[in-house]
């Protein structure tokens, strides 16, 4: 008998995971609603360069500032996925410039639309199908009864082809959902499954980037660093050189505060320096999830992967090095299911086991949003003398950026907030979210490790706890 797995969504999450599963001799087919020259956004992203690896891409290797290998751009629109110019160490300046850091940055710049369409041409060559202009439209799924994700059981998926119209009910069983924040099938599910919950919009950051044209000829381009500017209008702005012709400007800010429009900071940015020049070559606007992850992305049939389960990382938005780890984990619970044919929740309960157990992935990021919540209700002056008292110091910063929680350091800013520091407001607030993080990471570190419904539904009326006390005080 088969083992049939359906993805919905192509991009880098959903097609590495088709590529794994038909590797392993499963049948998969891919349904995408783009078209293969439409895949992922139309810009460079920092993704982590663990992920590619492991990913089992032909990374190339550092000479001074520059990327060497295979997949490098060699010109600007030339063949490959990653940028040249590397950048081994980032400055991080806080919002007003006053303070700056320098920390280790573990990603590297990577074209969304070739990584994608590169992952695509591999899963097909693997043997995965791929159906593009199929969207999907909701799960096909039975009841039993039972309240939480064991209630119901998946068993297809509704695929609705964009260029006929029709409406065609697939059977599978398992259903992926990799495409993306708007997880329209794990919301068709019934509320009483814990999976159906809408995204809030404190979730959410609101992203405007632009690639330009970059001519550094006279030393005032020398002050354009590649750079984050964190904390900065509720979020972030950066600039990242891609190579000698073109540089990638950006900026983040919280969605759900009116004011702050990105486009307007970027074009206020690029008018201070002469050196980037007008015409945009790529980028877009967006939204970018950054909140906590799920805390369950299976049901029987069923799994969420990648930004369907807000797992990026929740201080920069970066999310593919995390939808790539995810399917490369669920790749490996997917096979072990297909030999023993088994779909149900207690097998596919190992994705859960290996994000929030197995890795430091569950629990720091569900961490890192506390504090991103908290960061976001101060003022560029009030983060300034964060920044200058080195409360917000190098390897704080160094470790969330790179999407990593560590509770020794934050225990020491405890203690540091207990010598007597000046300005007793900011250092109170500072004391509440690193003792709310120290908290929630130390609870996702007990996630349950099988699924057992008492045992998973105390530990998330104790997570959601968590959450309610953290928007009570911020």
């Amino acid at each position: 008998m088969s083992y049939k797995v359906a993805v919905v969504g192509a991009g880098p999450g959903g097609a590495l995971l088709a590529r794994e599963l038909a590797r392993g001799g499963i049948e998969v087919t891919v349904f995408e609603k783009n078209s293969f020259d439409e895949l992922g956004h139309d810009w460079s992203d920092a993704v982590e360069f663990a992920a590619l690896e492991a990913a089992g891409l032909d990374m190339p290797i550092l000479e001074g500032l520059q990327w060497k290998g295979s997949l490098v751009k060699n010109t600007l629109g030339g063949e490959g996925i990653f940028e040249k110019h590397a950048v081994p160490r980032l400055t991080v300046y806080s919002p007003g410039k006053k303070s700056r850091k320098e920390i280790d940055f573990k990603m590297i710049t990577t074209d969304r639309r070739r990584l994608g369409q590169m992952l695509v041409n591999q899963a097909e060559a693997a043997g995965a199908v791929i159906k593009y202009q199929h969207e999907g439209k909701g799960l096909l799924f039975h009841e039993n009864g039972k309240e939480g994700p064991d209630g119901v059981e998946v068993f297809g998926f509704v695929a609705h082809n964009l260029d006929t119209g029709i409406k065609e009910k697939i059977e599978a069983d398992v259903v992926i959902e990799s495409s993306g924040f708007q997880s329209v099938l794990r919301k068709s599910l019934p509320a009483y499954s814990g999976l159906a919950d809408s995204f809030q919009e404190s979730d959410f950051a609101l992203v405007h980037r632009e690639v330009r044209p970059y001519k550094p000829v006279d030393p005032e381009s020398k002050s354009i660093p590649d750079h984050y500017r964190y904390g900065y209008h509720s979020g972030y702005q950066w600039t990242h050189i891609h190579n000698e012709e073109s540089i990638d400007v950006g900026v983040g800010v919280r969605s759900d505060m009116p004011g702050d429009d990105p486009q307007e900071i970027i074009e206020a940015f690029i008018a201070e320096h002469p050196a980037i020049k007008p015409g945009r070559i790529r980028g877009g606007r967006s939204l970018c999830i950054v909140g906590r992850p799920l805390t369950n992305f299976a049901a029987r049939g069923f799994v969420v992967l990648g930004d369907a389960a807000s797992t990026s990382v929740p201080t920069t938005g970066c999310g593919v090095g995390s939808a790539i780890f995810a399917a490369l984990w669920a790749s490996e619970v997917l096979l072990e299911a297909s030999l023993e044919k088994r779909n149900d929740l207690e097998k596919l309960w190992g994705i859960n086991k290996k994000f929030y157990l197995d890795s430091y992935r569950g629990p720091s990021f569900a961490a890192l949003s506390e504090l991103r919540v908290m960061l976001q209700t101060l003022s560029h002056k009030q983060l300034d003398f964060l920044y200058s008292k080195n409360l917000l110091d190098a390897n704080t910063l160094q470790d969330a950026i790179n999407g990593h929680f560590s509770p020794p350091g934050f225990i020491k800013k405890l203690k540091a907030l207990q010598g007597g520091l000046i300005n007793p407001p900011i250092l109170l607030k500072l004391n509440q979210a690193v003792g709310s993080a120290a908290r929630v990471y130390e609870h996702y570190r007990n996630y349950p490790p099988y699924w057992d419904s008492e045992v998973y539904n105390s530990w998330k009326e104790n997570a959601f706890a968590l959450r309610i006390q953290r928007d009570f005080l911020y």
